[in-house]
């Protein structure tokens, strides 16, 4: 059997429970969940069993913590993942903020890692190019234009609204 057909027959006998049961109380098939270790399982069925378990998708395909929370429910120790990789960058260690944020960065989740770069990037782009192309500028106090509001814009000051 496979390690992921494994880790459920592990959390099944923890929780008193068998193959049969969950597979009906899911949905499934009889033998579907064994069949997972020949053949991928499809991933609305997996998230069905891993809800039913009260166990993370994480801990079921992984078996280890990738994501913000473990299969018991508990949180990462963001200290103990800072030891572990002894971060440092461009030769030199990182101060105490800058390791959190590695940490908790890659404890994420892949799509959340790609949204939280995105933010980062544009924070970065916006600051090192010295931007001010937001609408934010329109309405701040010293941006050399006078407030406006949707009615009154540059446009309708300048009477070609």
């Amino acid at each position: 059997m496979s390690e992921l057909v494994d880790r459920i027959g592990a959390t099944i006998k923890e929780k008193g429970l068998t193959f049969n049961r969950v597979e009906h109380d899911c949905g499934l098939g009889n033998g579907t969940i064994k069949r997972w270790g020949d053949q991928s399982p499809r991933l609305d069925k997996l998230v069905r069993v891993s809800e039913y378990l009260d166990v993370s998708l994480d801990y079921l395909v992984f078996g280890a913590l990738h994501s913000e929370s473990s299969p018991s429910g508990e949180t990462p120790d963001l200290e103990a993942v800072k030891r572990e990789q002894g971060l440092s960058c461009d030769g030199s260690p990182l101060d105490e903020v800058e390791a959190d944020l590695v940490a908790m960065f890659r404890l994420l989740p892949s799509s959340e890692k790609e949204d939280l770069f995105d933010l980062v990037y544009f924070k970065y782009k916006k600051h090192v190019e010295k931007k001010m192309e937001s609408i934010y500028w329109t309405y701040a106090e010293g941006s050399g234009d006078e407030k406006s509001g949707p009615s009154q814009g540059l446009d309708a000051r300048d009477g070609t609204a």
